[in-house]
């Protein structure tokens, strides 16, 4: 085992190569160091990533994470005033230096002496691969093709477009019926013939016709979409979601309709909608903007509430929003985006509500921070499972 004087050298060899003032002699010795053990270059690969010792700088720091290094390059060169802008940049520099030192010091001796010091939650998330979310959706054709979509909307059309000009000829004037589903892990915006636009969440599936010829314009939903349906008063939208049917008259609103829960939230953001179960009553319930409608599985009722709809519908924009949410809820929401699967150690724990908001984009143990701050419970990660127990 490394000695606190040699760990300290090698601290002091790998801030003189990322600074750029290491002496020859002195990057044989990082050398032979590193070719010493596999061990030692995995770290030194690791140590010389200035963004990942950045990262680390701001968290063993509770720096605020909502301000990071790229954010600080593009004040940078946005900048009006060059004298300002030399200043910021000599301030980063050092800032990064600084992060350098302090990261390549702490990992050094946590990686020397791992029975003193456990794996923290954001290392243990990183070691099972664990990450956001990302824009990828598979589009299958009438006639079973199958597209992977990805974050290039240039390359998806172009795609699209190869596979509509090799059966236009022979399906011309038929309506084809296409579906869009997104994996675990995937979010996914479509713009429908109509110019309707729509966003669809992690574990969704649209159906739709490829055009909307004559009639009524119809789909089905499942899992969770945020719909911006333009306006046509001679053909109204209908969204299908499970044993509820939601008909549309020009209108912004959410429906979260996942198969393993027991409601479907239909959230209306603005313009109006109206419900109707498919129970053969052929009752309608109007929502109006600023509430939610809470449609029950079982008995087919429905109750409606006021909610802030930026909150409830956040999620196509960015963040997650728990309002009023169990603990439940929450883990259900996180796995399909994170793609991650979870225990609870006490089910009690289930039962907890929270209320509060974090970025969709963040990392995972960011996410977690916060409700772990909330107070009571605690994270870990066993066998790539995230275990929650009392704290």
């Amino acid at each position: 085992m490394k000695t606190s004087v040699e760990n300290k050298r090698i601290v002091e060899l790998i801030y003189k190569h990322i600074i750029g003032t290491i002496l020859p002699e002195e990057e044989l010795e990082l050398e032979a160091w590193r070719k010493a053990s596999p061990q030692h270059e995995t770290l030194y690969q690791r140590l010389t990533d200035i963004r990942f010792l950045e990262h680390e700088y701001r968290r063993l720091n509770l720096i605020d994470t909502n301000r990071p290094l790229t954010d600080m390059q593009a004040r940078i060169q946005q900048g009006k005033h060059p004298k300002r802008r030399l200043g910021q940049l000599i301030a980063l520099i050092a800032t990064t230096s600084i992060a350098a030192m302090l990261c390549i010091g702490y990992f050094i001796n946590t990686s020397f002496h791992p029975e003193e010091e456990p794996p923290t939650l954001a290392r243990q998330l990183e070691m099972a691969d664990i990450t956001a979310g990302k824009t990828q959706a598979t589009l299958t054709l009438d006639n079973g093709t199958e597209i992977k979509l990805d974050a290039d909307s240039a390359n998806n059309m172009r795609l699209i477009a190869q596979q509509q000009i090799s059966t236009k000829a022979t399906d011309d004037y038929r309506t084809r019926i296409n579906k869009l589903t997104t994996p675990r892990g995937g979010e996914f915006k479509i713009v429908l013939e109509d110019s309707t636009e729509v966003w669809l969440n992690a574990e969704s599936q649209l159906i739709y016709p490829d055009n909307f010829n004559t009639g009524d314009r119809r789909v089905t939903l499942t899992g969770e979409a945020y719909f911006k349906v333009a306006k046509d008063s001679l053909r109204p939208f209908y969204v299908k979601s499970g044993d509820m049917t939601v008909r549309v008259y020009g209108t912004e609103f959410n429906i979260h309709a996942y198969t393993e829960d027991k409601q479907i939230y239909t959230t209306l953001v603005s313009g109006s909608i109206a419900l109707q179960p498919l129970d053969g009553s052929k009752a309608e319930l109007v929502l109006t903007p600023g509430h939610q409608a809470i449609f029950h599985k079982k008995d087919f009722s429905t109750s409606i509430r006021s909610v802030d709809t930026q909150a409830a519908t956040s999620w196509h924009t960015g963040r997650f929003s728990f309002e009023e949410q169990t603990l439940a809820q929450i883990m259900r929401t996180l796995a399909r985006w994170y793609k991650f699967d979870y225990t609870f150690e006490d089910e009690r724990l289930a039962d907890i509500v929270f209320k509060g908001s974090a970025p969709r984009y963040a990392n995972l143990s960011e996410v977690l921070s916060i409700l772990e701050k909330s107070g009571g419970i605690k994270f870990g990660v066993k066998e790539e499972k995230i275990i929650i127990s009392i704290n």
